[in-house]
């Protein structure tokens, strides 16, 4: 989706949700500008445009799911350990002028939801923002490898050894549990266990990671 027809669906989501038209054009400068930052090299408007390809193909979409999409990593700093926190009270802060109390609650806990260090619930909603999120794990591996590069970059503060046990770590986590818990993405958790398992052999590698 090029810039103008993200722009476009971000203005829409806003007027429908009732906020005035000049402040939905600024809000999606605001916003986009966030997600154009130079240290972002995977967490960026194409993350978000893809995330609402992947809500768009389950025929699941919602205000509160697009709406959690939009601000979800709005804020995203990786020598920060709050950034979904952080999200929430930007968006908040954002649409508070015009935005129905029970749709901002809705959007404020699906964006917590995909925060992989809280526990899960069954919630139907935040079980599909989280496949959502997750959608890139499941993709062909030379997607997935150019996104686990990505995440590098935005890393490039951390030195190699620290990076590969953390990240090793991490995904080992999705490993311990289904990826997917809803019924449009279960199909894709195989290639997305293959996927993972890859990543970590060659995490424990001497293969240097190239970005």
């Amino acid at each position: 989706m090029d810039s103008d027809l993200l722009a476009d669906r971000f203005i829409h989501w806003c007027r429908a949700c009732h906020s005035p038209q000049a402040e939905a054009r600024q809000l999606w400068s605001d916003l986009s500008a966030l997600y154009q930052e130079s240290h972002r090299h995977y967490h960026t408007l194409t993350h978000v445009a893809a995330s609402l390809a992947e809500l768009d193909a389950t025929g699941k979409g919602t205000p509160e799911l697009e709406g959690a999409i939009w601000f979800h990593d709005v804020i995203y700093d990786p020598t920060r350990g709050d950034n979904e926190d952080a999200s929430i009270e930007w968006f908040e802060n954002a649409t508070v002028p015009w935005l129905a109390p029970e749709t901002r609650t809705a959007i404020t806990r699906l964006i917590a939801a995909t925060d992989f260090r809280r526990p899960r619930n069954d919630d139907p909603a935040e079980a599909l923002m989280v496949d959502i999120d997750l959608a890139i794990l499941s993709v062909e591996w030379p997607l997935y490898d150019a996104y686990r590069r990505s995440v590098r970059r935005e890393y490039a503060h951390v030195p190699d050894e620290a990076f590969r046990a953390g990240r090793a770590k991490v995904m080992a986590s999705f490993l311990a549990a289904p990826v997917y818990r809803t019924p449009h993405f279960t199909q894709r958790e195989s290639r997305a266990r293959e996927n993972i398992a890859r990543e970590i052999a060659e995490l424990g590698s001497d293969r240097p990671i190239v970005t």
